[in-house]
């Protein structure tokens, strides 16, 4: 190194205190120059402590910005859920909200990150320009340094924050995802409700179209203290008669009903008005105390009931009762007016009078269905159905004189009698054990005796009964079949 020495020289005591104090001055600086080269070291791995802190800060924050989609996505999938769910909507709503507050969270936390790296960045120029505030500048990057550490924990507490924003989030969308479940079953139940009420509309209406217009029932109860009217109409408007109808007949003032034909149906207690008059023998008409009907009306003279051909009530109010012929003088009149109608009861149906409703020995020859017969004839019946009158007379049959063909029958007793043509006795057909019939021919033709499928003595072929030749004949069997006594 070189020295330079002043006036005074080598060995100069100001001088060489000069020097000392310069080279101690310099070895000074020297060593501030070392501390300051090492402080400026020492702020650039701050920085770069710094720059990574800042870079790991970012990574957090990208984490966090993740979190925030994701959180985002699942309150969108929340939004879709509540929108099937109405009573859930406020739930998504919420979730969705926390989601936006978890993502300004993490940008906030960016941000930070960002500043810290700015002002870590800043202390590192600061060293470097300024290496005699090295000391002052490396405290400040030291205090940017621990104000990065700082920013750093925010974040990772903001994306904490965020995790725990993103659970809720997933909480919230599993809460609304059980309410849609919630209202899919209410809408299923409420389905199910409108489906039955559907199934029960249905129902009512097959009901109300089944019964109609003349519905029918099994039985019906009538409860109450009131009264039940019945359908009302006057004789030309009764339906077709069916056995069980009922009905109040407004042409006749009375309850009727069909059975077989359309006939009164009785009710309360009969009320007899009597009117009473004497007869003067010329007098026919007299005047009643009120309406009547001349089947409600009982007239008797002298206690002598009159049949109503013999008297007529007019329609007048008051009726008036008109004779055929003026009661006697002084005769007792009686006319009783009902006030219940009298049934005529008109012709029965076919097959509908018993034989316990005819009276004893009223039926007579005009009544059957047989052309009456001759003195002593019975009614026979041929076994088919066909009444007639016939001769009878216990097995044997009264004598007939025959001179022509003639089919017997049991019992018959014939005499034969033709001069000259021959003819055909036949015996009866399909005869049974016990039949008899007896024959004579008393005439000069000659008479063949027909077996009609019988045997005769035990041969299948007729017979011949000559003039004056008489002949018995008895069925055996089928065998013998008629044999000769």
């Amino acid at each position: 190194m070189a020295i330079f020495r002043g006036d005074g020289g080598a060995g100069d005591s100001n001088t060489d205190a000069t020097l000392t104090a310069v080279t101690a001055q310099a070895v000074i600086a020297t060593n501030k120059a070392s501390e300051a080269a090492t402080s400026a070291g020492n702020a650039a791995s701050s920085e770069t402590a710094a720059g990574n802190s800042a870079t790991a800060a970012a990574a957090s924050a990208t984490g966090v910005s993740a979190y925030a989609t994701a959180a985002q996505n699942s309150a969108t999938a929340a939004a879709t859920s509540a929108t099937g769910a109405a009573t859930s909507a406020t739930s998504a709503t919420t979730a969705k909200t926390a989601a936006e507050t978890a993502e300004t969270n993490a940008e906030t936390a960016e941000t930070n990150a960002e500043t810290a790296e700015t002002n870590a960045a800043a202390s590192a120029t600061t060293a470097t320009t300024k290496a005699a505030e090295a000391a002052t500048s490396a405290s400040g990057a030291s205090t940017s340094a621990s104000t990065a550490t700082t920013k750093a924990s925010e974040a990772a507490t903001s994306a904490t924050n965020a995790a725990n924003s993103e659970s809720a989030v997933a909480t919230n969308a599993t809460n609304a995802a059980n309410s849609a479940t919630a209202s899919a079953s209410s809408a299923s139940a409420a389905s199910t409700s409108a489906t039955n009420a559907a199934n029960s509309a249905t129902a009512a209406a097959a009901s109300a179209a089944s019964i109609g217009t003349d519905p029918s029932f099994n039985s019906v109860t009538v409860t109450g203290t009131t009264a039940v009217k019945m359908s009302a109409g006057t004789t030309a408007q009764r339906p077709t008669g069916v056995a069980g109808q009922f009905r109040y007949n407004t042409t006749e003032g009375k309850f009727e009903g069909y059975t077989t034909e359309w006939g009164e149906i009785g009710g309360g207690a009969a009320d007899l008005l009597l009117n009473s008059f004497t007869g003067d023998g010329s007098d026919v008409t007299f005047s009643l105390s009120g309406a009547a009907i001349e089947n409600n009306t009982l007239v008797y003279v002298d206690g002598v009931y009159q049949n109503k051909s013999t008297y007529a009530v007019s329609g007048a109010t008051p009726a008036v009762v008109t004779f055929s012929e003026a009661p006697a003088n002084g005769a007792a009149i009686e006319i009783m007016v009902a006030a219940i109608a009298v049934t005529n009861v008109g012709t029965p149906s076919d097959n509908t009078v018993t034989t316990a409703k005819i009276v004893d020995n009223a039926v007579n020859i005009a009544k059957l269905a047989v052309t009456d017969g001759s003195t002593g004839q019975a009614l026979i019946t041929n076994g088919s159905g066909t009444l007639s009158f016939a001769t009878v007379g216990g097995l044997y049959n009264d004598w007939l004189v025959k001179t022509a063909n003639y089919t017997m029958l049991s019992g018959d007793q014939i005499v034969g009698n033709h001069a000259s043509t021959a003819f055909t006795l036949t015996l009866p057909a399909s005869p049974s054990t016990g039949d008899v019939v007896t024959a004579k021919n008393v005439g000069a033709a000659l008479i063949t005796v027909g077996r009609n499928g019988s045997n005769i003595n035990s041969v299948a072929g007729d017979a011949q009964l000559p003039q004056n030749n008489a002949a018995q004949l008895v069925y055996v069997d089928s065998t013998i079949g008629w044999t000769t006594i």
